[in-house]
């Protein structure tokens, strides 16, 4: 995946662009049993100094969250921007120099429609739902995937995604600042060592934010009305890239988290034995990433010792695991299939998001799915393989 942090210059001229008048493009509500609420939050670990902070301030973690309202109890459907100005502007320049030349104001553009008004009795209910936390790819923000989360919120979980700060791209915080990341040479892979630092980093940022939702402080800022915290005695992690290092890494280490997916991402690190469920969710042809051509998949699954499964989605690449296939698809824009796959992208959105839903309903719900035996023929795109 290829990364970019704008130059002042750069950054300026796209925020130009980002802000020219742009017909809305409003991305399809999820047609799940729930309605989906949406906030944010950030959150201050007191107990960490930021490594990556030059000056040395504790570590911040900004969050959002997707929230499951049952749609009786939804008073009122509100289009709210998919991002903020400051990271569309990023994310915009960020596209062009990765060769994705986007229409002026197309990311403004997006809006994201969400349950901006409910019952107090919807708050009350909140509870009942599990949490799953989503962690984005290196240098990624975690509003690339909001699109993805909403839809697994519809399906009844509470979905917290993770900007992990001075490592993404930016991050904008309520208040209209923001932390730029660190220049992209200084996340190079080839860097020895630079990764395997970053990953218990990342893995100390979910369990805090894990910790925290179950504060009832933290809670009533997420949920109005909500009266106590959220039980996260037990939850699910995935994540893309890097951030399904994360989450697979964090399984090790946590114990509340029971079952983990990686979505095409290397996994760095040492690995340990754990026994919760785990996915390996990769690409079939024609640009393969999987068990056969990944050492580090392989040493994995030796170490997992529960239930265990590989995916492979053909027609797929890279950048086909978070919202980008779905946003191109709803805005009109054509962008070559080296970069999204070959699938269309609203269905590889869908397959993509009803196999996590899968995965978590076992996982947290305790429900079974036939769709991790083998081929499916309402999904003929996923291959199953049992290691």
């Amino acid at each position: 995946m290829h990364q970019f942090v704008p130059t002042p210059l750069r950054l300026l001229t796209f925020t130009l662009f980002a802000s020219c008048p742009f017909a809305q493009v409003l991305i399809p509500a999820p047609k799940g049993l729930y309605a989906v609420a949406q906030s944010t939050v950030k959150l201050v670990d007191e107990a960490r100094i930021d490594p990556y902070d030059p000056n040395h301030g504790k570590r911040n973690v900004m969050i959002s969250l997707f929230y499951p309202v049952p749609r009786k109890e939804c008073k009122k459907t509100c289009a709210v921007s998919y991002m903020p100005p400051m990271t569309a502007a990023y994310t915009q320049a960020f596209g062009a120099q990765s060769g994705i030349e986007l229409p002026n104001g197309t990311i403004t553009s997006l809006q994201l429609q969400v349950c901006c008004e409910h019952t107090p009795s919807a708050a009350k209910s909140v509870n009942r739902f599990p949490i799953v936390l989503l962690s984005p790819g290196l240098q990624g923000s975690r509003l690339l995937y909001s699109a993805m989360a909403q839809k697994l919120a519809s399906a009844g979980f509470i979905v917290a995604t993770l900007d992990h700060t001075y490592e993404a791209f930016i991050v904008e915080f309520p208040d209209g600042t923001f932390t730029p990341g660190l220049d992209s040479t200084f996340w190079d892979p080839s860097i020895p060592g630079r990764l395997e630092e970053l990953l218990p980093v990342r893995v100390a940022d979910g369990r805090f934010v894990l910790s925290q939702l179950g504060l009832k402080s933290v809670a009533q800022k997420l949920i109005p009305g909500i009266t106590c915290g959220l039980d996260n005695k037990r939850a699910a992690f995935y994540g893309h890239s890097f951030g399904g290092a994360t989450a697979v890494r964090a399984l090790m280490d946590d114990k509340r988290f029971v079952g983990a997916i990686n979505m095409d991402g290397t996994q760095f690190g040492t690995i340990d034995d754990f026994k919760q469920p785990v996915i390996l969710f990769g690409r079939g042809a024609p640009s393969a990433h999987n068990g056969e051509d990944s050492e580090t998949w392989r040493t994995l699954f030796d170490h997992a010792k529960g239930w265990k499964r590989e995916l492979s989605l053909n027609q797929s690449r890279h950048l086909t695991f978070f919202d980008l296939p779905l946003l191109f698809k709803v805005a009109g824009i054509s962008v070559s299939v080296e970069v999204v796959g070959e699938l269309d992208g609203q269905r590889s959105f869908d397959v993509i998001s009803k196999y996590v839903e899968a995965f978590m309903d076992f996982t947290l719900k305790g429900r079974k799915s036939k769709l991790f035996d083998g081929p499916n023929e309402a999904y003929p795109e996923i291959e199953v393989r049992q290691p």
